[in-house]
């Protein structure tokens, strides 16, 4: 998953119609070694194209369907809207939307009754903003 962030400190956030949590966009992100940036598809068709951008901050966790086993732990890569190259959040034509996309104040996400997946996305968004969460990968806990 993706989660991009900008300079008003929103959060573009997702959630596929009949669904209550928001959550990052879902994405596909390679790793582009030994450099510090990834080239990321978003899954989507509404950002049907591949883009650029640095990801110093990765929190790992597991979906509720996927907690207490061992195998498929799930990852947030966070982006800085404006170190992000060749996005367009433009629609394709050739899409339907069956998914919201909105950009929510970051006070919103942190708040407990703000209905977001996972529930630490709020806190772990913050912590990269104020940069006491370290680059690197981190695991997130309810």
């Amino acid at each position: 998953m993706l989660a991009v962030i900008d300079r008003q400190e929103r959060v573009l956030l997702c959630r596929i119609h009949g669904q209550p949590s928001w959550c990052p966009l879902p994405s596909r992100v390679i790793r582009i070694r030994p450099s510090r940036f990834s080239v990321i598809h978003t899954l989507d068709p509404l950002f049907s194209h591949w883009f650029l951008a640095r990801t110093p901050v990765i929190g790992r966790f597991n979906t509720p369907s996927q907690r207490g086993s061992l195998y498929g732990s799930a990852h947030i890569f966070v982006v800085r809207h404006d170190r992000v190259r060749s996005i367009s959040l433009r629609a394709s034509t050739h899409s339907r939307a069956d998914a919201d996309y909105v950009w929510h104040p970051l006070s919103n996400v942190e708040d407990d009754h703000f209905d977001v997946c996972p529930r630490e996305l709020g806190p772990f968004l913050r912590g990269y903003l104020e940069g006491w969460i370290p680059d690197g990968v981190i695991t997130l806990v309810e």
